[in-house]
């Protein structure tokens, strides 16, 4: 697979999740108001022409034909370190593409620099790590005796490392910081962003 074929694969697979959620309906917004874009251009004054985003997310308010909001997702299936220089080029993106109702987030598979983590921290820029599969420790649990099987808490403290060190392993795959919140899952991440009425 070359590297513009698993780019795409990885677009497309955070693309699905983000869809899926939306039509889930068990977000605070109704899916009408809300619409989720793959490679959606959006006009830039500073370059005179469109930029292109990966996967982006419009909320519109009722009755408007703009959205409230334009959240803006960065896919990259990295299997090194995320450099600073990639979080300060889509900082860059999102201030063309609108300051006011825009929100980013960067999703990648590799971890993020600590100057990277901390520069999307100050630039209120949310981050999701999912781990590669061959990083994911698959357990067998034992099943309870009504045959349930038993839930696994959520052990926030591997967060940090999670997001910062390349080789984490982990029983789970998704790991989200954004606003000073940890996340652990697409539903969480989405829920907190768009509340009731499809706005900030």
């Amino acid at each position: 697979m070359t590297t513009k074929t698993k780019g795409e694969a990885f677009e497309e697979r955070v693309f699905e999740a983000l869809a899926a959620e939306v039509q889930a309906g068990r977000l605070w917004v109704s899916p009408n108001s809300v619409k989720v874009f793959k490679k959606r251009a959006y006009y830039s004054r500073d370059r005179d022409s469109n930029v292109i985003t990966d996967v982006a997310i419009e909320a519109y308010l009722p009755g408007r034909d703009r959205p409230s909001l334009v959240w803006v997702f960065e896919c990259k299936d990295y299997s090194g370190a995320v450099p600073v220089d990639d979080l300060e080029e889509f900082h860059a993106k999102l201030q063309q593409i609108g300051e006011d109702n825009t929100k980013g987030t960067f999703v990648t598979s590799g971890a993020l620099q600590r100057g990277a983590l901390a520069y999307a921290r100050s630039k209120k820029i949310g981050v999701v790590r999912l781990l590669p599969d061959s990083q994911i420790i698959h357990v067998i649990e034992f099943l309870g005796h009504r045959g349930g099987a038993k839930s696994v808490q959520t052990d926030w403290s591997e967060f940090d490392s999670a997001l910062t060190v390349s080789d984490h392993r982990s029983r789970r795959g998704f790991f989200a910081a954004m606003d000073g919140f940890l996340f652990g899952n697409w539903h969480s991440v989405l829920s907190h962003e768009l509340p009731a009425g499809g706005g900030r």
